[in-house]
């Protein structure tokens, strides 16, 4: 027995332990360690220990300093540099406007600040209760399972377990606390295909089985059925709201609940499904120690087909005959129901209405191209073709890159304003994408999406990607006028028809007869050249409304967040995704339309009342002649077609006299004096006294503000050449002096007659310099040379408007460069150094404007009172402003909640901000929510202001204010037309939603499904959509009986602007967002969590 045996590994040695003796080798050093290696070494049939020379010793020193060691770190290691600081003080720059308070009852404390009173009264005690729970709580008295004493078992088990729902993650008492076990783990079986939980042939799953729920991932046995009844495997998890990822062998799937949930949370917050999977994986185990399989990609196609699935289902393609094979080009996208649709939301009749109302029946079409939707270089078409390209709003695959591909030789899109976005369309920023963008075509009314009107952008925005995209979302428009708006649409629009005719393919060529009429947006269309660009405005194209055709950008602006997690995806994917999350748009505006058509119809009603009484009081203050010539001449150019050739009654030319010219106009006028025989009784002549003057006053305020800086910060330097140029002042003031009892002899006796006070200050810029403006009026003509006060006075004539032109150059020269600085410029060395010549820019509209006060005083005093004054007016602080640029933003009270108690103000103590001494031109940031505030604008009187160099001084006045007027009639007319337009898209969107109601009554009648369960199941859910529409309209229907009242809809005032990511966006700007002041209603924040109605089903 003992030979069969096999043998035992040697002991390593017979002596236990090996010992080795170590020679110290300083013995008097007990700090210095000694180190010996040892390995085990075999000598016959022993194993024993073995000494590896080379041993070294290591100071005590080096053993302290191994013991604490660590990595050396650096948090600024291999970071870039970023523009955090930049950003921030731009943040700190920015003060927001936001709406001002409604007064309201006085709301109880725990309404007002549910947290403060929790924090006082309950804070302890939800602490306490939250611990309990991870003990037993009230169940530490149960000895026995309270299930098996229902169930009569003969031994009850020990309650040791807790469960909450079938796929709550389970906890095990072990005695002194809960450990989480699997549902597996526990016997816990989910029996498919039967009601009763038995089969006679249960099949079970596969061992690897993984359900993916809201609250983890869970390891869960399922037995599918094998008997008689038996369907296939799939459909059996389908039957059991179990979505599986695959057909054959199953090992992942989802429920209906959480593929529900992650579809509404991906529209909401546009995440990534990576990261949502990543929050089951840490909900399922946040230690990082039983992390379940990796099932990510399996979820992503779960996911996927889910979206797919819904659109199917929430088109109706289930009623139809033809079920998916029958599916149209754009049948899965959700229509406006505002827009005209012929035999669906129009009367008989409709075509041939006046031409005054044609105008009701026009779409208006907005295009734009977004360059954050990139997508690169992975996977392909073949691999993922994508589940329904063409059924909703990204334009069919195949015809689209096959026309884009057969222009690929075409110039790119040129502008006159040169976007960035365009300029980089063939740069290095394309390299490696697939796609480098998409273009988008909206319903400039309502904001949403139009069928087939969304495409990728192979190269940049060029003309073959943008045609073929406004020409497919063509194709569902069925009246005859269109509206197009384009960001650059000067240069678009010039040779459409041409491209229409020469390159469109048949399937998108518009039908024969169709009117377009080309339009800018509005924030867009200030930086196109003005020349002849007020054919584009739509503050005066006729039948718009208050359409700022902006919509495109506030539709981008939710979408932007799917650039991270659509980059990497597949094609057929990505355009998938998109697909889905346009219709989601499409429908929070569908279901929001009550509210935001009763919002805006408010502020339309309001602001037309406004403006036509405005242009009545005006037009009543002119010659009715006049007013009768100057209709005409707008309705001439209305009428005109693209391109008008009718006069402009909008456009203004003038011709300004400067000051340079008068001075060349007195020396002529000396130069004739003398060569006629005449004399002056001095070499400096009587206008080189003035000039002399009036120079030594412009050196003053240059001083004055040069000595105001410096006190801001002193230095050395600035102090000494501060008086330096104070010396120099002085001097040539003296000197001036010495020409005064020449040009004013009288002076010396004024003097004497009349002492003037003591001057405080004996800084040179405080001197008082005696013009002849400077002397009261009663002693001027004794104390002046003849002629000498009318020479000052055409100076000054001639300084107000060349001070007044550079404020305008100024303000348009700050306008660029902000608009450059805000652009082009990151991080803070750039951003100081551009600030500073914004600086000093802000410098010279200030010398300016105070130049053109003191030139006016100056002419008041030399004159007094007269027609001048309508031209030249007192200059105010809120008068410096753009041509383009609104009127000041009031200053209101903080948003509710954001202040302090002690920062409230309230109602008696607000009052409106008087002008300060030292204006700015940063102070007036307005947001997208302010707009470019057009609309509703009063231009600044100094933009009016055009002195004429001819004689016909009325005729220039007339055509100023001529253009005033026409201005002033576009607005009226455009209050009128908005009302019109919001009633009328009312009528049509409660005649859509009835059609609509019984489109999807009659599609559910007479389907029928392989058995009965699928038939009930498409009339049921047929009959629910149908029941939808026809609630929508009794909503909308019960808001608008009473428009006008508050009490219909109290909380559409004041309120905050919602998230673009929230996808409300209102209807801003259909309601002109670029003037309204008016937030969006806070209810389609609340809408916005809750994705489609009835989809639960």
């Amino acid at each position: 027995m003992d030979a069969l045996r096999p043998a035992k590994r040697p002991r390593t040695s017979t002596g236990g332990a090996f010992h080795d003796a170590v020679p110290f080798l300083h013995p008097t050093d007990f700090s210095v360690v000694h180190a010996t290696e040892g390995a085990l070494r075999r000598f016959s049939n022993k194993v024993c220990g073995a000494r590896i020379d080379g041993s070294t010793h290591l100071a005590a020193g080096v053993w302290e300093n191994t013991t604490s060691w660590s990595p050396p770190d650096d948090p600024q290691f291999a970071l870039d540099p970023t523009s955090d600081m930049y950003d921030t003080v731009v943040e700190g720059d920015i003060m927001d406007d936001f709406p001002e308070v409604v007064q309201q009852k006085k709301r109880s404390m725990v309404s007002k600040r549910p947290h403060v009173v929790w924090m006082d009264l309950h804070r302890q005690t939800y602490l306490d209760e939250i611990v309990r729970w991870a003990g037993r709580g009230d169940f530490r008295s149960v000895k026995q399972c309270p299930d098996c004493i229902a169930r009569s078992v003969e031994v009850p088990g020990s309650p040791d377990y807790r469960c909450d729902e079938c796929f709550q993650p389970d906890l095990k008492w072990t005695g002194k606390e809960f450990s989480s076990v699997s549902l597996k783990s526990i016997g816990h079986v989910i029996q498919l295909n039967h009601a009763s939980m038995f089969c006679e042939n249960p099949i079970p799953a596969h061992a690897s089985m993984l359900v993916l729920h809201t609250n983890g991932i869970h390891s869960v046995s399922i037995h599918y059925c094998g008997c008689a009844r038996s369907i296939p495997q799939h459909i059996q998890l389908l039957r059991r709201r179990l979505y599986p990822a695959s057909q054959l062998s199953v090992k992942t799937c989802a429920t209906f609940d959480l593929l529900r949930h992650l579809h509404k949370m991906a529209h909401t917050t546009k995440a990534s499904m990576y990261d949502f999977y990543r929050c089951l994986e840490n909900s399922t185990d946040g230690t990082g120690i039983n992390v379940p399989k990796f099932r990510y990609r399996a979820l992503s196609r779960m996911i996927l087909q889910w979206r797919h699935l819904q659109m199917l289902k929430w088109a109706g393609v289930q009623q139809q005959a033809g079920g998916i094979a029958g599916i149209k080009p754009g049948q899965l996208a959700i229509r406006c129901p505002s827009c005209p649709h012929p035999g669906i939301n129009l009367f008989e009749g409709w075509d041939r209405v006046s031409d005054e109302l044609k105008f009701l029946y026009t779409v208006i079409m907005c295009m734009d191209a977004n360059f954050r939707l990139k997508n690169q270089m992975v996977s392909n078409y073949s691999q993922d073709p994508g589940l329904g390209i063409g059924w909703a709003y990204m334009v069919p695959r195949k015809p689209y890159e096959d026309y884009v591909l057969s222009r690929a030789s075409d110039a790119d899109i040129s502008t006159c304003v040169g976007f960035q976005a365009l300029a980089k369309a063939n740069t290095k920023f394309s390299e490696g994408l697939r796609y480098t963008g998409a273009g988008l075509t909206v319903c400039g009314r309502s904001e949403m999406i139009l069928p087939l009107g969304a495409g990728n952008l192979q190269k940049g925005e060029r003309y073959p990607n943008m045609d073929y995209i406004f020409g497919s979302a063509l194709q569902f428009v069925l009246v005859n006028v269109v509206l197009i708006s384009y960001d650059i649409m000067c240069q678009w629009f010039i040779n459409l028809f041409k491209r229409i005719d020469e390159h469109w393919p048949h399937q998108i060529k518009p039908r024969p007869g169709i009117e377009f009429i080309p339009a800018i947006p509005k924030l867009h269309e200030p930086m196109h050249h003005t020349a002849g660009h007020e054919v584009f405005s739509l503050n005066f194209i006729k039948g718009c409304g208050y359409t700022d055709c902006e919509c495109v950008e506030r539709v981008w602006a939710p979408h932007n967040a799917l650039g991270n997690s659509t980059k990497t995806q597949g094609p057929g994917s990505r355009q998938d995704v998109l697909d889905d999350h346009f219709g989601f748009w499409n429908w929070q505006k569908y279901k929001s339309m009550g509210r935001n058509l009763l919002r805006r119809y408010k502020a339309a009603v309001k602001e037309r009342n406004l403006q036509v009484e405005g242009h009545r009081g005006l037009t009543e203050s002119l010659d009715p002649t006049l007013v009768e010539k100057w209709e005409k001449l707008c309705a001439d150019w209305d009428s005109d077609v693209f391109p008008k050739k009718k006069k402009n009654p909008y456009q203004l030319d003038g011709a300004e006299i400067s000051q340079a010219q008068v001075k060349k106009e007195l020396a002529d006028e000396e130069a004739k004096y003398l060569s006629n025989g005449g004399t002056f009784p001095h070499a400096t002549t009587t206008s080189m006294f003035v000039y002399m003057g009036l120079d030594l006053e412009e050196t003053q305020r240059r001083i004055r503000r040069l000595a105001k800086s410096t006190a801001v910060n002193p230095t050395l330097r600035k102090n000494g050449d501060l008086t330096e140029q104070r010396n120099a002042l002085t001097s040539r003031i003296r000197a001036w002096e010495k020409l005064l009892p020449i040009y004013l002899p009288g002076l010396l006796q004024y003097h004497t007659d009349h002492p003037p006070p003591d001057c405080k200050s004996t800084n040179a810029e405080d001197i008082y310099l005696w013009l002849p403006s400077r002397i009261p009026a009663p002693h001027r003509s004794k104390i002046c040379a003849p002629g000498l006060p009318r020479i000052e006075e055409r100076i000054r004539d001639a300084q107000l408007p060349d001070s007044l032109e550079n404020v305008k150059k100024i303000l348009k020269i700050k306008s660029r460069l902000i608009q450059f600085k805000n652009k082009n410029i990151r991080g803070q060395r750039d951003g100081t150094r551009s600030r500073s010549v914004i600086d000093r820019v802000h410098d010279r509209a200030r010398y300016s404007a105070e130049k053109y006060r003191e030139a006016r005083t100056a002419k008041y005093a030399l004159c007094g009172s007269g027609e001048w004054e309508n031209t030249f007016r007192v200059l105010d602080d809120a008068d410096i402003r753009g041509y383009q640029d609104p009127n000041r933003l009031r200053q209101r009270v903080g948003r509710r909640g954001l202040l302090e108690d002690d920062q409230v103000v309230t109602e008696d103590s607000e009052a409106r901000a008087e002008d300060k001494e030292e204006f700015t031109l940063f102070n007036e940031v307005r947001k997208k929510r302010h707009g470019t505030g057009e609309t509703r604008r009063t231009l600044s009187w100094i933009w009016l202001t055009t002195p004429s160099s001819s004689s016909s001084l009325e005729d220039e006045k007339d055509d100023i204010l001529r253009s005033e007027w026409a201005r002033s009639r576009a607005r009226a007319l455009r209050g009128r037309e908005e009302v019109l337009l919001l009633k009328e898209e009312m009528r049509r969107v409660l005649a859509f939603l009835e059609w609509k109601a019984k489109w999807w009554r009659s599609q559910g009648l007479g389907k029928e499904g392989i058995t009965q369960d699928f038939v009930e199941g498409n009339l049921a859910y047929a009959s629910g959509q149908g029941a939808l529409q026809d609630g929508l309209a009794a909503h909308f229907r019960e808001l608008w009986k009473s428009p006008l009242q508050d009490s219909i809809l109290p909380q559409t005032e004041n309120i905050d602007e919602r998230s673009a990511n929230s996808n409300s966006g209102g209807l801003a700007g259909n309601g002109d967002s670029d003037d309204d002041d008016d937030d969006d209603d806070d209810e389609d924040a609340r809408d916005a969590a809750t994705g489609y109605d009835l989809d639960d089903n």
